[in-house]
């Protein structure tokens, strides 16, 4: 048990960062309040042996002794109280602001090893926990040392009276620790099932419309049900152990009790000790009994919480070979020239999307299309550029510079995307494109070249409009308009856009492409579409096909001589979309 408990303290103050103030004040207020605590039966004996002895004067001065030493126990306690209260503030938030750092460098594959439900319910719960571990680890060094203190006491007061109360104190602390492990291994079965929980029950509330669409209600509650289960189960086997240690074990602690008190009344009446004596070793014997409770309810929730450290270095242990370094290139005179040289990138878990020997260039002031049947690498070579995973072979390179050059800074704010599904944060218009720049000036300009300022400014509360649930009050065209917008805001030199129009009703598909023309005036343009007439606007077309390179030019250029290209412009081979509603709403503008 100590040394169990002496690797999870170590471990805890390896992951957790507490104020060294506050932990001061922690111990020494435990200190001193389990300080009073002995000297409390001190003076409750003093005072019934001055009464038998009829000593009035010193009895009273021990009730007065008694008196100061409950006030300042009590103080003492608050100043624990306390210090707790501002250390779990300040711990708090340093561990959860370094879970949030780590999950910000997660790549896009992070859900092959770590589930949502995992990552939520540590920031939630696994965090909280922690944050409290400190108050358990001071109250169990404190409780130790004083455990054996009342020990020692007890052997210099009688050997006999010392190794009985040792014996108890053994095996009351063998019996508990044995329920304690096993409690603990079924509460790890919990703790998975739960994760599994959240995890289903995030895609219950993800897919409600599908699940009514389709009627599929009764086989999503069986599935839910059945992870349900198996955590009860998990409880049950838990709760076998926790029954025993709450119920039976301390029958250890009364059986004890009875046989101290048959030797200390034995010794009273035989004349080897005063009633006094009898009364300080009956108090420190509950004391002794009650704190080694105490002790192993604290070893129990340190145990318990250990779990917690595991699940938290899960989370900050996460490392992923496609996780990038950022380089220390600041150069902020970006023009905007993407190239790739001899690209080659096969994904570790998947077979779809691989691309090998990709090279192209996309030039300043152009539209670059990238086309082709889905799984041909299209999204790959984005993701690549968006430094999302690292080439396994060849180079991409920005203005002659190799993209993993250029320092964090420079290349996140140069080269941005906008995908299919763009996500809103739940907040207002105003507070969205504030989170990339909060100059109102900006705001407007971007949201009038992109053509939904107007609509906006129609909204009761314009700018300062709330969206929530990722903009559910807005149609698809107006999101990705929103989003456009404040891609711009980040004056990025690079714009990518993915399949931005493959949801979209013909008017804002035409909208769309007025806003690619305007936009390669002063940036790079690399479009994802399966639109016929969006690829014929690009300036250059890539065409794709299983991961390779099958055609290269213009729209016109291609129809004469590439029967793949032609093969993709003769036959409708996108995705059919559910058409948003109100598109045409704002369509007007501009």
């Amino acid at each position: 048990m100590v040394r169990d408990n002496i690797n999870i303290i170590r471990d805890f103050f390896r992951l957790v960062k507490g104020s060294k103030l506050w932990i001061t004040f922690l111990f020494l207020g435990s200190i001193l309040a389990h300080l009073c605590s002995l000297l409390i039966p001190v003076f409750t004996s003093d005072i019934v042996y001055h009464v038998t002895k009829h000593h009035v004067q010193a009895a009273y001065l021990s009730i007065l002794f008694l008196g100061i030493t409950y006030v300042a126990y009590n103080l003492f306690w608050f100043l624990n109280y306390v210090s707790y209260s501002y250390n779990f503030k300040y711990s708090y938030r340093n561990l959860r602001e370094k879970i949030v750092d780590k999950v910000l460098t997660y790549d896009q594959d992070f859900e092959d090893k770590l589930s949502k439900g995992v990552i939520l319910n540590t920031v939630n719960t696994d965090v909280a926990h922690l944050s409290e571990m400190i108050d358990q680890i001071c109250e169990i060094i404190v409780v130790f040392v004083k455990v054996i203190a009342l020990i020692f006491i007890f052997l210099k007061t009688n050997i006999i009276i010392g190794l009985i109360v040792l014996l108890f104190e053994y095996l009351y602390l063998e019996a508990y620790d044995y329920c304690n492990v096993r409690s603990t291994k079924y509460l790890m079965g919990q703790y998975k099932y739960r994760d599994k929980l959240t995890d289903n029950l995030s895609q219950i509330l993800n897919g409600l419309s599908e699940i009514k669409t389709f009627h599929i209600y009764d086989k999503m509650k069986h599935n839910f049900n059945v992870i349900a289960n198996r955590w009860s189960n998990q409880y049950m086997k838990k709760r076998y152990y926790v029954n025993i240690r709450g119920s039976l074990i301390p029958f250890i602690i009364h059986f004890g009790k009875i046989i101290l008190y048959l030797v200390l009344v034995t010794l009273v009446l035989n004349g080897t000790y005063e009633v006094d004596t009898l009364i300080l070793l009956i108090s420190y014997f509950e004391t002794t009994m009650t704190n080694t409770q105490n002790l192993m309810t604290y070893s129990r929730q340190i145990r318990e919480w250990s779990v917690s450290i595991k699940r938290i270095e899960t989370v900050l242990n996460y490392s992923s070979n496609q996780m990038l370094e950022f380089g220390m290139n600041d150069n902020d005179y970006i023009q905007g020239l993407v190239q790739f040289d001899h690209v080659t990138f096969s994904y570790k878990t998947k077979n779809k999307g691989n691309i090998s020997d990709i090279s192209f260039c996309a030039k300043p002031n152009q539209i670059t299309a990238l086309v082709g049947h889905s799984g041909s690498g299209k999204t790959t070579i984005t993701s690549l550029l968006l430094r999302k995973y690292k080439v396994d072979a060849g180079q991409i390179s920005i203005d002659g510079e190799n993209i993993y050059d250029y320092s964090k800074k420079i290349y996140s704010t140069n080269v941005v995307s906008v995908n299919q599904s763009p996500f809103i944060f739940d907040m207002s218009i105003r507070k969205n494109l504030s989170l990339i720049d909060a100059n109102p000036m900006h705001q407007i300009e971007a949201c009038k070249r992109v053509g939904i300022h107007d609509y906006i400014m129609s909204l009761p509360k314009g700018y300062n409009t709330l969206l929530l649930d990722n903009a559910s009050n807005f149609s698809g065209g107006q999101r990705q308009l929103l989003a456009i917008a404040r891609t711009l805001l980040s004056k990025a030199e690079i714009l990518i856009f993915d399949e931005v129009t493959s949801s979209l009703d013909p008017l804002l598909v035409e909208k769309i492409k007025e806003i690619f023309e305007d936009l390669k005036q002063d940036h790079t343009i690399i479009i994802i579409t399966h639109k016929k007439d969006v690829m014929q606007k690009a300036d250059h077309i890539v065409v794709l096909n299983k991961g390779k390179i099958v055609g290269e030019g213009t729209h016109d250029e291609l129809m004469k001589e590439n029967a793949y290209y032609i093969d993709l412009q003769t036959h409708n081979y996108s995705s059919s979309h559910k058409k948003e509603d109100s598109d045409s709403d704002i369509i007007k503008e501009g």
